[in-house]
């Protein structure tokens, strides 16, 4: 096997735990972060504190926002909201629809939004999440601060920069942050920076805008990184045989750096769409027991267990659930 196909090995599945267990263990020695249960207040309250503020969003009645609302409290969650240092409440996504159209924009009404410390968002995940997926993205969160607060003073001073566009628009984009990205990597790619068109491709895929990542991923060149693009708009075309190929592909090639995971989960994800679950669960159990705590680590545990609670119902990574056309602007 390629060396960029980890290697299960057939180890014990070890769920991604030894990634947030120091975290577990900062948390117990620290005031735990509790879930607030008044938008408003907690949005003053952690202004004045200058402190990061992590919203979810609910649909109650809804049993999936029922069910993940009943884990918020889940030791793994506590843990990465407590050293991260963030601020949490649960606000009605009923209720406050406006305000998740302006932070997350795709989905239904639930999701997790995350503001900085002036009240901006900057990260997101719409529908919903497992407690170690959830633990994970907040981690990725608070380790992206200093590179994002850099990025953003970079862009300030000089805002038609296309190099800082294009750094800060990715960086939006792993944050899950859609409608900060958008403009950024649309000016970088108008900009002759190649690499934007296919991010662009991949924000519209995110959003099941098909037609345009198409469009973009056409004037797009064939880097490795372009390839797992190209994997995804194939995943989410339903052509789960074709992404795989193309998957492997992108990963022979060694040169992925960042993208690697999410090739390797997606390659994994294809591969059981494609009833091939005896080549999926090696590449998907490998990829959880990297443990690095990463949020495709997380969603490659999820999807293990889906494959082996298939009755417990199926639903896709974070980043791609609960999305509607709507959620940004067509291109």
């Amino acid at each position: 096997m390629s060396r960029n196909l980890p290697d299960a090995g057939r180890q014990p599945l070890r769920l991604a735990a030894v990634g947030w267990l120091p975290l577990v263990l900062l948390a117990a020695c620290a005031t735990s972060t509790r879930w607030q249960r008044e938008l408003l207040p907690a949005l003053s309250r952690a202004r004045r504190a200058a402190r990061e503020l992590v919203v979810y969003f609910a649909l109650p009645g809804r049993d999936a926002s029922d069910a993940m609302q009943a884990r918020l409290a889940d030791p793994a969650v506590i843990a990465a909201l407590t050293a991260g240092g963030f601020d949490a409440v649960v606000a009605d996504g009923f209720e406050r629809s406006r305000l998740y159209g302006e932070w997350i924009g795709g989905g239904e009404g639930m999701g997790i939004a995350v503001l900085d410390a002036a009240g901006r968002c900057y990260a997101a995940r719409p529908g919903p999440q497992d407690p170690p997926e959830l633990a994970a993205f907040l981690r990725m969160c608070a380790a992206n601060r200093g590179e994002l607060a850099r990025l953003r003073a970079a862009n300030a001073a000089d805002p038609t920069d296309p190099q800082i566009q294009h750094r800060l628009g990715c960086l939006y984009l792993r944050l899950g942050c859609r409608r900060q990205c958008e403009p950024l990597l649309i000016d970088a790619a108008l900009a002759g920076v190649e690499d934007a068109r296919h991010r662009l491709a991949r924000l519209y895929a995110l959003d099941g805008n098909v037609t345009a990542a198409r469009r973009w991923l056409k004037t797009a060149s064939r880097t490795p990184a372009a390839l797992a693009t190209e994997g995804y708009v194939l995943f989410k075309e339903r052509r789960h045989a074709r992404a795989a190929a193309v998957f492997r592909e992108a990963l022979a090639s060694g040169k992925l750096g960042d993208e690697r995971q999410r090739a390797l989960l997606y390659l994994g994800k294809s591969l059981h769409e494609d009833r091939r679950d005896e080549l999926a669960v090696p590449i998907l159990e490998a990829l959880a027991n990297e443990a690095t705590g990463s949020t495709f680590e997380a969603a490659a545990v999820h999807t293990l267990r889906h494959i082996a609670n298939p009755d417990e119902g199926h639903t896709h990574g974070a980043e791609e659930r609960a999305l509607r056309p709507s959620a940004i602007r067509r291109r």
